[in-house]
């Protein structure tokens, strides 16, 4: 049933070198994620919000989903258009991290003192920061799409949790467009270490981000047969969503052996981008 019209991935370089994640949070411990490839960017270079004051509410992963996510607005546009109800929005994102900073900073505060430092140290905004639902809601206003807006939040099956649901939608008329849509940062030292501990050893854990637009084509896709596979990178809840994006003509012929129709049709947008410039 789906068609993917656009497709776009955000990603180190496939030639960065792999290195050890260290993470300020202990004293007197070296708490480190080992084989991992981050970019090479700040928060503030990651994209341009069109409302900059809403940065403060975004975790790293929000950002990245952000900029995947806005670089789908020409291919929505005549959607949005007709009826912005027709687009839906389907996030793979797991909830942020807690705020470690302040906690390690308050690690010794007196009882009396406890309320005082925690107001001073937490910002209004951290609670939004750690909702991963609340990084899709962004991207859903900065879009202006008014369909059904899901967030998936399982840490290895989201992604295909995301592209199920969409493929379900486009059956059953619901929407005439889904983005669907996945980030994944080294920021949360727990979720980290988890996805680093359910990898094989020799793969590399990468931030990643990754947004397709998918319409109907009058098949349905079972896109657990259709997933594609690599073992020498993995990008946490975004992986199976990078791979779909970037995808090698081999894969994308093996999409289409499983329902997927890729790049066909005069509608199509060639705007994929597997690297951004300088990563």
């Amino acid at each position: 049933m789906s068609r993917i019209l656009w497709k776009q991935a955000l990603r180190p370089s496939l030639s960065a070198t792999p290195q050890p994640y260290t993470y300020d949070l202990y004293e007197n411990y070296d708490f480190r994620i080992e084989q991992t490839c981050s970019l090479p960017h700040t928060d503030e270079q990651i994209v341009e919000l069109p409302e900059p004051r809403s940065f403060r509410s975004l975790n790293r992963a929000g950002l990245m989903l952000a900029s995947v996510g806005l670089a789908a607005r020409e291919a929505l546009t005549s959607y949005i258009a007709e009826d912005p109800f027709s687009v839906g929005l389907y996030c793979a994102m797991q909830d942020g991290p807690d705020d470690y900073k302040s906690a390690k900073e308050m690690a010794n505060t007196p009882p009396e003192d406890f309320a005082r430092s925690y107001k001073f140290l937490r910002s209004s905004k951290q609670f939004l920061r750690e909702v991963g639902s609340v990084q899709a809601s962004f991207l859903s206003i900065f879009l202006g799409t008014m369909g059904p807006l899901y967030g998936f939040t399982h840490s290895r099956w989201a992604a295909l949790h995301a592209m199920e649901q969409a493929e379900c939608d486009l059956q059953n008329g619901v929407v005439k467009a889904a983005l669907v849509g996945g980030a994944f940062s080294l920021e949360d030292p727990l979720l980290s270490m988890r996805i680093r501990r359910s990898i094989p050893g020799s793969s590399t854990l990468c931030e990643g981000a990754a947004a397709l637009v998918l319409t109907a084509n009058g098949e349905y896709t079972d896109w657990r047969s259709a997933m594609p596979e690599d073992g020498a990178c993995f990008y946490g809840t975004a992986h199976d969503l990078v791979l779909l994006a970037t995808g090698s003509e081999q894969h994308e012929q093996e999409f289409e052996r499983s329902g997927v129709a890729v790049g066909s049709g005069d509608g199509d947008l060639q705007c994929v981008a597997s690297e951004r410039s300088g990563y």
